[in-house]
């Protein structure tokens, strides 16, 4: 599998971040992590911005043979989208979480548009059944949010090359 052949999840998320017109105005800061364990985009300028549009850039994958008998390789992306806002103020919490929810509404609204787009190019975003959890009140204090997860399948070239094995 060339890595180079597949979807390039940093360039198309950290772009709708960018051309949102939403988290533009509120500081949305594209970033990447590894995982809600390890956010180390975040966590790394948490004292210097109030909004976070974070890529996992660790993800599931499955390689499946497809209805017309081509190979597809079907990934997993996670978005968080977080908002940071006053300690120990629900209301703040409440009108963060809500942004980040009109932000999930926008994204997905994007994600419909660009299904057809992407799909000219043999990728394809499933926004047919998209997972989303809004984070506990106790996830970060002062900070609140949700994250989303799509998945994306693309085809993948399994012909054998015998120049990549030795006898």
């Amino acid at each position: 599998m060339d890595a180079k052949s597949l979807f390039d999840s940093e360039a198309y998320f950290s772009k709708l971040c960018a051309k949102n017109r939403l988290a533009k105005a509120l500081g949305f800061k594209f970033c990447t992590c590894t995982g809600i364990e390890s956010l180390q985009g975040p966590l790394d300028s948490f004292r210097t911005t109030n909004a976070f549009f974070c890529l996992d850039d660790a993800n599931d994958g499955v390689l499946f043979r497809g209805k017309s008998g081509g190979w597809f390789m079907k990934r997993t992306f996670t978005v968080f989208m977080m908002r940071r806002h006053k300690l120990q103020d629900e209301t703040a919490r409440i009108a963060a979480l809500t942004t980040c929810r009109i932000l999930f509404r926008q994204i997905m609204s994007r994600l419909l548009v660009d299904q057809e787009d992407l799909s000219n190019e043999m990728v394809y975003l499933h926004t047919e059944n998209v997972m989303s959890r809004e984070f506990g009140q106790y996830f970060l204090s002062g900070c609140t949010g949700l994250y989303f997860m799509i998945d994306v399948s693309e085809p993948v070239d399994l012909t054998y090359d015998s120049e990549e094995w030795e006898n």
